[in-house]
């Protein structure tokens, strides 16, 4: 076997490369496009095991092989949040948030409203404050105007060092990893975090459906290393988008324009995953009406589709994964002190009982509504744009 280590893009688009068959010399991350500016801000080299937000590492399982995971998203809070800070749900329980001893903490999208003038307010009120490391998968305001540095890239939560041999035609049969001077580490995990960029294309990439098939292969390995559990977290639940199980539940949220590859290529993959390994696929996107900021539905024999978001309102929580070599038990911490079911009730079926079902408007917000709305840029340049095109349509009747 060859042993290839993957290129994988590192939060906001921070690559880290590594040695390997058709893959760059050095083993530090380069940075390309407007993210430029974000390399420079964090004080250190970053890499696929190291916070590009709070500079935290990831340390292994504890000698149980036990693992605490936290999962949330759309941490900005509500669309009308114009402070420049998360949410005030999120930023009441840091101490809380500490305490769980979690060993990371996962964001499914839409962490900033605006990233580039966001981010000084975000690393002195959130980031600095965690004593986890924190990873995203990048939502619809997150990313930045460049495509090139963008895709896919993992988190192994142990690193499990197998003994394979770096192809090489000239190693004698039976040669050990220690024989062989052009030996090369494994470095790969039972237990991996998949962050897709869903906001390129709608849909999967060639690059992020290669980083699927590394996940299969790692799957497919008759070895200690091989994989059990993967957690894929994407902002956009390309999952439900044309699947009339799940479409109609997230109504509100953020679609691909021109459909997604979900079905026809990539859910055969994650099938083939899934013969080895309990895949569950994490987004963030709900829309503004959602009911719980949880959604939880197993959706085919080791599959599980899953949705966390918060919006800075009262139903907003956290889910937690405990995960174990051979189970992942799940809970949940509400950010408001509200009672919570067990995150398994908030399937499919809960979600299509209140389907339509609102808290209604609240009369009193409407003067700061009207205010809020008036005062962005995005409705000037609408309203310019508009104007613009009334004027051309009378201009071309006039002729």
């Amino acid at each position: 076997m060859t042993w290839i280590h993957r290129r994988c893009s590192v939060g906001f688009g921070l690559r880290a490369s590594g040695l390997g068959r058709d893959r760059d010399s050095s083993p530090w991350p380069e940075a390309r496009g407007p993210w430029l500016l974000l390399a420079f801000i964090f004080p250190i080299i970053l890499s696929a095991q190291r916070s590009p937000f709070n500079g935290l590492e990831v340390l292994p399982a504890d000698s149980n092989g036990h693992y605490r995971i936290l999962i949330g998203g759309h941490f900005h809070g509500e669309s009308t949040n114009r402070s420049g800070y998360p949410a005030a749900t999120l930023l009441a329980n840091i101490d809380t948030i500490n305490s769980l001893g979690a060993n990371l903490f996962l964001s499914t999208g839409d962490l900033f409203m605006d990233p580039v003038n966001d981010l000084p307010r975000y690393q002195k009120a959130f980031f600095s404050k965690l004593k986890m490391p924190f990873f995203n998968a990048p939502g619809n305001h997150d990313v930045g105007d460049s495509e090139s540095s963008r895709g896919a890239y993992y988190v192994p939560l142990s690193r499990c060092t197998s003994e394979r041999l770096a192809e090489a035609p000239d190693v004698p049969s039976g040669t050990t990893l220690s024989d062989n001077p052009g030996r090369s580490w494994d470095y790969r995990s039972p237990i991996e975090c998949l962050f897709l960029d869903t906001e390129l294309s709608g849909g999967i990439t060639d690059q992020q459906f290669a980083r699927l098939n590394d996940m299969l292969d790692d799957a497919l390995s008759m070895d200690s290393c091989a994989l059990r559990t993967l957690f894929i977290i994407s902002h956009r639940p390309i999952w439900a988008e044309e699947d009339p199980q799940y479409s109609p539940l997230f109504q509100g949220n953020t679609r691909s324009v021109l459909g997604t590859n979900f079905q026809k290529d990539v859910y055969p993959l994650l099938e083939q995953i899934a013969k080895h390994a309990h895949v569950y696929w994490i987004s963030g996107s709900m829309g503004g009406t959602a009911q719980s900021s949880i959604f939880f539905q197993p959706h085919a024999p080791n599959i599980t589709f899953i949705q966390s978001a918060i919006r800075d309102e009262p139903r907003d929580a956290l889910l937690i994964a405990d995960v174990y070599p051979d189970t992942v038990k799940w809970s949940a911490l509400s950010l408001t002190g509200q009672k919570l079911l067990a995150p398994e009730a908030y399937d499919a079926a809960w979600w299509r009982a209140r389907l339509g079902h609102s808290e209604g408007f609240n009369w009193k917000l409407l003067p700061y509504l009207v205010k809020t709305t008036v005062l962005h840029r995005a409705f000037w340049w609408g309203a310019g744009l508009m104007l613009l095109l009334v004027l051309l349509v009378r201009r071309l009747l006039r002729r």
